[in-house]
């Protein structure tokens, strides 16, 4: 999963999978949680698997601006805009259902 750095670097990302007519999938997580730490490797596999269909980004809230921060979950973009979202803070498995049931309804 590809890091981004800045709203400059959001607004390419979304750019180019606008183009594309590529949807992305964005983990807004934080280094230090627990839950995203667990997290992290699962949806690595995942973006793994749809290698091709779509791409997965991170954004660690705490290295970022604030205006940049849009909330602690995983997010589905499409065509330049916020199409879905799972809220993480339960165990990683049931999130990684409900971040693979999210990418079905899109992909």
């Amino acid at each position: 999963m590809e890091p981004i750095t800045d709203s400059d670097h959001l607004d390419v990302v979304l750019e180019q999978a606008k183009q594309a007519s590529q949807p992305v999938v964005i983990d807004w997580m934080a280094a230090w949680c627990r839950k995203c730490i667990y997290l992290k490797p699962k949806l690595e596999k995942l973006a793994a698997e749809y290698d091709t269909k779509l791409k997965f980004y991170c954004v660690d809230v705490n290295n970022v601006t604030q205006a940049l921060v849009k909330r602690g979950n995983i997010s589905l973009w499409k065509d330049g805009e916020m199409k879905a979202e799972v809220i993480g803070g339960h165990k990683a498995w049931l999130v990684i259902e409900e971040v693979r049931e999210m990418i079905k309804n899109f992909v």
